[in-house]
């Protein structure tokens, strides 16, 4: 891989700033996750007293919530501080492709090569879509990005100073999603073939646990001071396993699922393609590692069954450096400049860049006016009903399953001797009365409590009627 390969030149970064650009628009503009409010509602939470996993429920870690906290401190209860936080995952987004740029030269790849890689990033809806929502997801793939980034250079340079920012940084995208052990899991295999073939110390994997335990220890001890490690066992890793463990055996047929593999359908040819010339020839292993960890990582996803956007976007910044640096070789090979190489780039760009340009156009300014019109009109103390994460983000909530977990609340209740087996939604809302309900799927009806509550100008969201 050649220092001053002429493959991808100013074009390649001008197409990186188009889908940056395109990325923040989405940012601003593109229709709320329910996973987005059920995190800055988890951070609500944190921020005035309560205990994860004791005091309500969630089945993620922690991370995220203790640093969006203060945020909201700051921007105060409106339905626009979850634009300002979504701008703030703007910048990780950036973060993460100027992670990936590293981690690429980290590779040896040529500087053009790099770029390539972040457009190759950028220009992928299975990465933006998840990475502009405020979720664990988008921190955790970037500390993931610079573990590994680290992990090739303590495969280089034999540092201990390496091997111990590895471990970190791991550690740290554990603290912000458990799903970052796929990544742990991968670590063994390049490291042992390293080891074993005497171009690297043993010492230096003990280095990099040592490092990632003792990044994790203040959270275990905190688990343990509060009382609530039982709790996150049975609703970070039990419940979670078990719930997964439920579903179809096809996920990755899903509708979504398919339509966003099609959108992109390019790039993953392109990742199957340079993978197949990774099993073909003797490449060196620079090379090798972010093919592994990429196509390692998609693999893994698809043995566990999560083949979906938010799983998949982890692997996608390892097969954006490996793909990238197959293309340029190949691109030098075959003398592809000027338009012929434009011409390529936008059939890699062409179909994700329309469905971005369109997505963007998918306003979130209704559900924003919704989150407002429930503030706007509930006191402080009112407790809400909103199973659907649609409007919740600054209010006590009915109970302490606070959105859908079905069927989460029996096997909670089974792996805690039925520590919430009394609950009843009909009777908690008969008795609650809370101030707005989301009512979706006719709930209230099927309770006998529709004529309590009067519909609002946003379709499932009904409110309280006067006595």
């Amino acid at each position: 891989m050649t220092e001053d390969g002429r493959a991808a030149g100013p074009g390649v970064k001008a197409l990186a700033a188009v889908f940056a650009v395109l990325t923040f628009a989405l940012s601003i503009f593109r229709f709320l996750d329910g996973d987005e409010l059920e995190h800055v509602h988890s951070a609500w939470h944190v921020l005035n007293g309560a205990l994860p996993y004791v005091d309500f429920f969630e089945h993620h870690h922690p991370l995220l919530w203790y640093l969006l906290a203060p945020v909201l401190a700051l921007t105060g209860e409106s339905a626009h501080a979850i634009i300002l936080l979504r701008l703030g995952f703007f910048l990780l987004v950036l973060a993460t492709a100027r992670a990936t740029y590293g981690l690429a030269l980290e590779c040896r790849a040529s500087r053009e090569a790099a770029w390539l890689s972040v457009f190759l990033l950028l220009s992928m809806t299975t990465f933006v879509y998840v990475a502009i929502e405020i979720r664990p997801d988008v921190p955790q793939t970037l500390f993931g990005v610079l573990s590994a980034r680290y992990f090739v250079r303590m495969l280089r340079t034999r540092a201990a100073r390496d091997a111990v920012l590895s471990g970190v940084c791991a550690a740290v995208a554990f603290l912000f999603l458990q799903k970052a052990v796929l990544l742990l899991a991968l670590y063994p295999v390049p490291f042992v073939v390293f080891a074993v073939r005497r171009r690297l110390p043993w010492r230096l994997g003990l280095y990099a646990v040592a490092a990632f335990v003792a990044a994790c220890a203040p959270f275990v001890a905190v688990l343990l001071v509060t009382g609530s490690f039982d709790d996150y066992l049975v609703t970070n890793w039990l419940l979670n396993a078990r719930v997964g463990a439920g579903r179809a055996a096809v996920s990755f047929l899903d509708e979504f699922v398919v339509r966003d593999f099609a959108r992109n359908g390019v790039f993953w040819v392109l990742s199957l393609a340079m993978g197949a010339a990774v099993l073909r020839r003797k490449l060196e292993p620079d090379f090798t590692l972010p093919a592994w960890f990429g196509l390692g990582l998609v693999a893994l996803i698809f043995v566990l069954n999560r083949v979906v956007d938010r799983y998949v976007g982890a692997a996608v910044p390892f097969l954006a450096v490996a793909v990238g640096m197959w293309l340029t070789e190949e691109f030098e090979r075959r003398r592809l400049r000027g338009v012929r190489l434009a011409a390529a780039l936008l059939v890699v760009c062409l179909l994700p860049g329309i469905a971005m340009a369109r997505s963007a156009g998918r306003s979130n300014r209704r559900q924003l006016a919704k989150i407002q019109f429930v503030l706007d009109r509930s006191q402080r103390g009112d407790r809400m009903h909103d199973e659907w994460r649609d409007f919740n983000l600054f209010r006590p909530d009915l109970h302490y399953f606070w959105f859908m977990t079905r069927p989460g609340v029996r096997l909670y209740n089974g792996f805690t001797g039925g520590r919430f087996a009394g609950y009843d939604l009909c009777r908690l809302i008969a008795d609650v009365k809370p101030r707005f309900v989301s009512d979706r799927a006719g709930q209230l009806e099927g309770c006998g409590l529709a004529g309590r509550y009067r519909p609002t100008p946003f379709g499932g969201l009904l409110e309280l009627a006067p006595d």
